[in-house]
């Protein structure tokens, strides 16, 4: 029986995690493919799709903040511990499921899953199967190339620190001119033109301290795939499931 393909879903806040979780668990679908959906943001007032494993049913952010006096960030943080203390019954369900494809909505704030211990327990925890990160890029913020170098740098930090192979994914397409995808894709594969524009944005601080990570960030980010999507128009949707069963196919990589 093939195992479960894990997509965990990650970005900055707004980058548009949970439109994209649930138009294109919608798309798979429609595709004959079957899906399922794990919210882990404990903190999520509404979502666009209806997840069939709710983290909010476990957690309670809004009574640790009361009972536990503490602040909007001192509560997520609490909270997302709560969720890997009960990883073990989320998992449960989530194998219940018998999906071939599970996404995984990450909490809105990236360093709360990217960057604390927890985070990592929930990745590994959370399914036997094989799991990707994909890395939401706003494409709108990343038309200025300083932004899209400074999203850069946080992918290949969380790809790090999380240790799964990646797709980064471009979203809200249908918000920008093509111009403007155009010219991120240029420096998605010419490490010159990312360099030069980059440059071009920045003064001699930025550019002192910036120099060689641009060029590495450039590096590594550059064997990541890159999609371009869009939530409402479903543009590369299919592109995105060529990268990811390509990645998949290619063999299983675990966490450590």
């Amino acid at each position: 029986m093939t195992k479960t393909r894990v997509i965990f879903v990650v970005g900055t806040a707004g980058s548009g995690k949970s439109s994209l979780t649930g138009v294109f668990s919608e798309w798979l679908r429609d595709h004959e493919q079957s899906t399922a959906t794990v919210n882990l943001d404990p903190a999520a007032l509404s979502l666009p799709y209806d997840p069939d494993v709710d983290v909010r049913e476990f957690v309670d952010y809004e009574r640790i903040m009361s009972t536990r006096n503490l602040g909007p960030n001192g509560a997520l943080i609490a909270s997302v511990r709560e969720v890997a203390r009960n990883i073990d019954e989320i998992a449960a369900l989530a194998e219940e499921t018998n999906a071939d494809w599970l996404l995984v909505d990450t909490p809105g704030q990236l360093e709360l899953f990217a960057f604390r211990k927890e985070g990592r327990i929930i990745a590994r925890k959370i399914s036997d199967g094989r799991k990707l990160l994909l890395f939401l890029l706003d494409s709108v913020i990343c038309a200025h190339p300083r932004n899209y170098a400074a999203t850069l740098f946080l992918s290949v930090s969380t790809i790090l620190s999380i240790g799964l192979p990646a797709v980064n994914v471009l979203t809200k397409t249908d918000a920008v001119p093509p111009r403007h995808l155009a010219r991120i894709f240029g420096w998605h594969e010419s490490e010159e033109s990312f360099a030069v524009s980059s440059g071009s944005s920045m003064n001699e601080l930025q550019m002192t301290l910036s120099r060689e990570i641009v060029q590495t960030v450039w590096e590594i980010s550059n064997s990541i795939p890159l999609v371009a999507v869009s939530a409402k128009t479903y543009e590369g949707f299919t592109e995105l499931y060529a990268n990811l069963t390509r990645i998949y196919d290619e063999g299983e990589m675990e966490l450590r």
